[in-house]
């Protein structure tokens, strides 16, 4: 839905001004200028120069809340306000600061190296076959199974979490995120090629056996059972869930967060 623009009601928004020269139609997404020139007990009045006055709701001044909402909000407070909505018959325009806000982080988010950093975040809340995670404002999301089972099991939304990014759109502000990623990173860099650790078995499948070795999950295929054992056997026969063995490293996928071990 979209609105004309008349001049500013307020003097320094000379944007105004230009928007009404050229006739430009205001719509959602858009970002201008303001003033507040009200304040109620649930919203504010805020004059974009537009033909109408717009509102700004408490739940949209901040991504986070930590003092009362009206201590935030003074009578000619100038700044930058996110077109949220139209309604259909223009009767009310919705501003938001918070996306402002949201999208000052995602800018500075952007300048960072994301594919080489590891972020601590905590989980907002579960969501279809993932999680939400919190990070400084910014709410991603993560699938279950990018995230080590001991970190989803009980309650820990108080727990900061380490993730690393696996993809980045800026068209959608969306990302996706890798806590089992992040902490192979971390902790795999110190398993190195050629060594021998000791694991516990975590689970045990037809093509081969989970092993745990300080918090990475290492596969060891069946064909090197088979080729110590010298013939084809039942895993099953051989192990039990928890039993400790003593295994080398034979190879590591760092992009995948992956390692293969031998006996």
């Amino acid at each position: 839905m979209l609105l004309s623009v008349v001049t500013s009601k307020f003097d320094f928004n000379k944007f105004g001004l230009i928007l009404s020269k050229y006739s430009y139609q205001v719509k959602k997404n858009d970002i201008l200028a303001g003033i507040i020139i009200g304040i109620e007990s649930n919203y504010a009045l805020v004059d974009l120069g537009l033909d109408q006055i717009c509102f700004l709701p408490i739940e949209e001044l901040a991504i986070h809340l930590t003092v009362d909402p009206q201590k935030l909000l003074n009578i000619n407070f100038v700044g930058e306000f996110f077109i949220l909505n139209i309604t259909k018959n223009q009767s009310r325009i919705i501003i938001s600061l918070k996306r402002i806000e949201s999208i000052y982080l995602w800018n500075r988010l952007r300048q960072l190296d994301f594919t080489n950093i590891t972020i601590y975040a905590k989980i907002k809340k579960s969501l279809g076959k993932g999680k939400l995670i919190n990070f400084n404002g910014l709410v991603f999301f993560v699938l279950n199974s990018n995230i080590p089972k001991y970190y989803l099991r009980g309650n820990n939304k108080n727990l900061f979490i380490p993730f690393k990014f696996l993809e980045v759109k800026d068209s959608y502000h969306v990302a996706h995120t890798n806590s089992k990623l992040a902490i192979f990173s971390k902790v795999g860099r110190n398993l190195t090629i050629g060594s021998s650790y000791l694991g516990t078995i975590t689970s045990i499948k037809d093509f081969g056996i989970f092993v745990n070795i300080t918090g990475i999950k290492c596969l060891l295929h069946i064909s090197e059972i088979s080729q110590k054992e010298g013939k084809l056997i039942k895993l099953s026969s051989l192990y039990k869930l928890g039993d400790q063995i003593l295994l080398k490293i034979i190879y590591k996928d760092t992009e995948r967060g992956r390692i293969s071990v031998t006996l």
